[in-house]
């Protein structure tokens, strides 16, 4: 399904030119080639969560590989404030719709390419997010309660990413606020998940107006920055594209949520010496 957004003009925020949502914002979804064995030496994959022990403020001490997220000059999220107005190439998005899913519940982290403590929903369905010519096809979504990202140094409730990887590796990730207001169909079946144990999976059916039903209402504009990971090994080089209109999911499916995925954001990063640029009316297109 095509939902052509105008915001205020040329187009709306969903035509995300292939760089747009996250995570992660969080890294793609599989792990490249599995978890590491233990050696003689070894005590086992590293573990890291969202705690004091385990959190943000240590992730870059508990591996040399992860030192970015300590020393990084060019982390995520950001405060999106003060942006300098531009254009952004045209961008389309193609959004999981009517495919059954990998729903994916974790809890303590094994791997770079998983995403802390959340739901994760792994699509293999060829949706892709085509910014200015180049391609990257989406590998995951899921959601941070608070948002990671913040819009004048306010969070919104939750906010979800969808990571985008290109063939040469380049990662895109498209962030979407979430807002309370009306119940939110889209999110149905995979709330359903919410409860399972840590590490379950579960196959659940997208609905086909999923894409629609989250990317709605009047673009009021598009951020984009170059950033990273928002988990550990925190990679830079990270095409950020964020939405300035939020979706709605109600009370009850925010709470549902909190319940269970509580604080899993990390803070906002100094933006330093980089360009965060806001266009009013991007061209993008949703399908």
């Amino acid at each position: 399904m095509t939902n052509q957004i105008r915001p205020t003009g040329s187009g709306m925020l969903l035509t995300l030119i292939a760089v747009w949502t996250a995570v992660g914002s969080c890294a793609p979804g599989e792990p490249e080639a599995g978890e590491p064995e233990a050696g003689p030496e070894d005590h086992g994959p590293i573990h890291w969560g969202y705690e004091a022990d385990d959190g943000p403020a240590v992730w870059g001490s508990m591996d040399p590989e992860w030192a970015l997220c300590a020393a990084g000059e060019a982390q995520s999220p950001i405060d999106l404030t003060r942006p300098s107005v531009g254009e952004l190439p045209e961008v389309t998005l193609d959004v999981p719709s009517d495919q059954e899913v990998e729903v994916l519940n974790q809890e303590g982290v094994v791997n770079a390419l998983d995403n802390g403590h959340t739901v994760q929903i792994n699509v293999g369905g060829g949706e892709t997010l085509e910014v200015g010519g180049k391609t990257y096809s989406l590998v995951q979504f899921h959601f941070h309660a608070p948002s990671e990202h913040t819009l004048d140094g306010e969070h919104f409730p939750m906010e979800m990413h969808f990571v985008h990887e290109a063939d040469d590796g380049a990662l895109a990730v498209v962030g979407l606020f979430v807002e309370e207001g009306a119940e939110n169909p889209s999110v149905a079946s995979i709330w359903e998940r919410l409860a399972a144990a840590p590490g379950s999976e579960a196959t659940v059916r997208i609905p086909p107006e999923f894409g629609q039903n989250l990317f709605s209402g009047e673009s009021t504009g598009a951020y984009y920055y170059s950033g990273s990971l928002t988990t550990p090994p925190c990679s830079e080089g990270v095409s950020w594209y964020v939405r300035r209109t939020p979706t709605e999911l109600s009370a009850g499916q925010i709470e549902a949520f909190t319940a269970v995925y509580d604080h899993n954001n990390r803070p906002v990063q100094p933006l330093n010496d980089r360009m965060l640029q806001f266009d009013e009316s991007p061209t993008i297109t949703v399908r």
